[in-house]
């Protein structure tokens, strides 16, 4: 759960932004947050026109209320000189606000009150996301934007029940939302109302009480045998040849090898350094790999190295290096979605296989590698992450014993022994 908000905008500098740290409208400047019950610790200040002996200036004044050695309120009339007359007075109000913002940790009043729940989650976003990763504000992003906003974003935050929250994660429960997808959906939605009553805003947290709906665990253990393997390599296209061998040897992610490009293929290895991301559109539509471990290398037997070279060797736009290996007809990446959708299962249901998934080649890749590879390597094929592990480094290298896992895995699919000489 995202830590409690004691200090909100502890730098003293405002927010203004169109979007929140999730790429969602914010249509109101995070600096003219107002309570619904004002603090006297956050107070609103006012401006004055004041002759100095430089001359005419803006004064701002407030009030503070601190605690005496007796624990009894005091409240203490504070001022602060913000500029000559000539600048406007909104400039003035706002120097103002900001000065009181600084001086207090708080954020004072000078706007329109939270209205909504969607402008308290807009809020909490900003606030609260410095600390996330990317991953986690794509995963809000989504999770929010299809399953909470709808049903509770235009409603007052005081307005907000524990039973419409109850029935929202039922429904994702109902709907096959996987178990992590509907606690991280309650995890920020307490969280969310948890610093709603830290600023005052409301008086209790309607989401304190929600639980976790019964969720079973999907299993799902499918992996293709060797002769399905094959039965499709018989039918596929040049393409969907070399995607399949890589998939099922290489043990790539589909949006790792979706974004392959050119110059990924280094002879002996792949490069995977580059991940697809479905939810992003334009340039943060390619992206970091899921995990730190997957940002590394993968052996390339010597057969399956010299079909990729035969596919770049053909490929419309072999001279340019950064140029996508398996490129769409637009000359962009595939969509993991469509190309499972569109290429592979209609070449699935041709040979008689009508459950294939993207999942099922890396477990088909994981489970015959267990026949040539130790646990080690295996971990280190699948570019797993393993807290215990002491080589965290070591993993760059590629280990011969891997290697040759590789290459007996590759020459047991194709039925060619001798190629994983």
């Amino acid at each position: 759960m995202a830590e409690n908000a004691t200090t909100p905008f502890g730098s003293g500098q405002p927010l203004q932004s169109s979007t929140n740290p999730l790429g969602q409208p914010l249509d109101f400047d995070v600096r003219g947050l107002g309570r619904r019950v004002p603090r006297t610790d956050a107070p609103e200040g006012w401006v004055k026109k004041i002759e100095r002996r430089e001359g005419k200036v803006w004064v701002g004044f407030f009030h503070l209320w601190t605690t005496d050695a007796n624990s009894q309120r005091v409240r203490t009339k504070k001022e602060k000189t913000l500029g000559p007359v000539s600048m406007p007075k909104h400039e003035a109000q706002e120097k103002l606000a900001e000065y009181i913002e600084e001086y207090t940790g708080r954020v004072t009043k000078q706007g329109s009150s939270i209205t909504t729940f969607t402008e308290l989650w807009n809020v909490f976003c900003a606030v609260k996301s410095g600390r996330w990763s990317k991953k986690t504000k794509e995963d809000l992003r989504y999770l929010f934007a299809k399953h909470v906003l709808p049903i509770v974003g235009k409603q007052p935050p005081r307005e907000v029940t524990l039973t419409s929250l109850q029935l929202l994660l039922n429904k994702m429960a109902e709907d096959g939302y996987r178990k992590s997808a509907v606690g991280q959906v309650r995890t920020y939605i307490k969280a969310c109302f948890e610093y709603a009553v830290d600023e005052d805003l409301i008086e209790k947290n309607p989401a304190r009480k929600v639980t976790m709906p019964n969720i079973q665990k999907k299993s799902c253990e499918r992996f293709l045998s060797v002769d399905e393997l094959r039965a499709l390599l018989s039918q596929a296209s040049p393409r969907e040849h070399v995607v399949l061998r890589i998939l099922a040897v290489c043990g790539l992610r589909p949006a790792e090898i979706l974004v392959l490009r050119i110059e990924d293929y280094e002879g002996t290895q792949l490069r995977i350094d580059e991940a697809l991301k479905e939810r992003q559109k334009g340039e943060d539509r390619i992206g970091a790999t899921k995990t730190e471990e997957s940002d590394n290398y993968v052996p390339v037997p010597p057969d399956l190295g010299r079909e990729i070279e035969a596919w770049i060797a053909g490929h419309p736009d072999r001279n340019n290096p950064r140029a996508f290996l398996f490129p769409n007809p637009a000359g962009t990446a595939f969509s993991v979605g469509n190309y499972l959708k569109r290429r592979l299962k209609p070449l699935a249901e041709k040979v008689g296989i009508q459950d294939l998934t993207h999942q099922a080649f890396r477990r088909t890749s994981s489970t015959h590698m267990q026949n040539h590879a130790n646990v080690k390597d295996m971990q280190r094929h699948l570019r797993h992450t393993d807290p215990q592990t002491t080589l965290k480094h070591y993993t760059k290298v590629i280990p011969e014993s891997l290697r040759t896992a590789v290459a007996a895995l590759d020459a047991q699919i194709t039925g060619s022994p001798g190629k994983a000489k």
